[in-house]
């Protein structure tokens, strides 16, 4: 699945910095949604980038970690056993000590103001824990950072079970494939990224767009082949309501999905009109996105 990864975390990383992905053979198997541990990674991708301005080097490595002792591990407590260990280590200006204990936390961000909900972290540390594993992190100032995720290994006849299970949990499974074309209008890289791709998994072409003024770009060049917007709340320049508003002297009738971190009812307040409005909290995973994209275009 990192491998598969490469392509898209090197358009994310840019030229200036280097991607090395270092995998070892032993590597066992681990039990985690595909699409929500592509968020993971990308998410720390994301983060890695932003601390390497002027570049430097990125290096995800795997390898099987045995745990002789229960390890204490950002006030959690892993437990004696076998384990995958994945690592993604940067080269960038490091985080502070003060910074170091809050960096799981929701909502905490060391972004300016409209850069980023401060979710993308608090996300990952969520994923991993509800998969059964554990992160940690190590940084130093002017050095670099490093996650460790250790992800519980499982056995090949765990394996075997589980995907005899899923073959007859298939013909029970919702549809939530789709056709249409979606305008996906998103700032933050790691959120785009991460919902695009799992757009299209499901059907749908996507366009991209990084901020308001270049998504208005599209509709006023070719409105007519959108059938969808989905658009975060928050954005420099041009906020989601706003763009919405803009939209609708193209296209009064467009279906637009509001997505945010805040609550859906504080928003709804801050709109005069908002009787036709979706909306869709941060963070999400794939199907809660496919299911709302499925309702909305019917």
């Amino acid at each position: 699945m990192i491998g598969e990864l490469s392509a898209l975390l090197k358009r994310l990383l840019g030229a200036k910095i280097d991607l090395k992905i270092v995998h070892n053979r032993d590597v066992g198997f681990v039990k985690v949604d595909q699409i929500q541990f592509e968020q993971v990674i990308i998410n720390l991708a994301v983060n890695a980038r932003d601390a390497m301005k002027e570049g430097g080097t990125l290096t995800i490595q795997t390898s099987p970690y045995k745990n002789v002792e229960p390890k204490f591990l950002r006030g959690d407590t892993m437990p004696p056993g076998e384990y995958i260990l994945i690592e993604v280590a940067d080269t960038g200006s490091g985080i502070s000590e003060s910074h170091l204990n809050r960096i799981f936390d929701p909502f905490f961000s060391t972004k300016e103001k409209g850069r980023g909900t401060g979710l993308g972290l608090s996300t990952v540390y969520g994923i991993v824990n509800q998969t059964g594993g554990f992160i940690s992190v190590e940084s130093e100032m002017g050095i670099g950072t490093k996650f460790s995720i250790y992800f519980p290994m499982v056995a090949e006849k765990e394996v075997a079970e589980t995907k005899a299970k899923e073959a007859k949990k298939e013909n029970k499974v919702i549809d939530i494939t789709g056709t249409g074309t979606i305008l996906l209008v998103e700032d933050e890289d790691a959120v785009r990224m991460f919902s695009s791709r799992a757009l299209r998994d499901k059907g749908y072409r996507v366009i991209e767009a990084v901020n308001g003024e270049a998504a208005l770009e599209f509709i006023r060049k070719d409105s007519e082949q959108i059938d969808l917007v989905i658009t975060d709340v928050v954005m420099p320049k041009m906020d989601g309501p706003t763009l919405m508003e803009n939209i609708k002297i193209h296209r009064p009738n467009m279906k637009v999905i509001f997505i945010s971190g805040y609550t859906e009812d504080n928003f709804r307040e801050s709109l005069a009109n908002n009787d036709k409005v979706h909306f869709l909290s941060k963070p999400f995973n794939l199907k809660e996105l496919a299911y709302k994209v499925k309702e909305v275009l019917g």
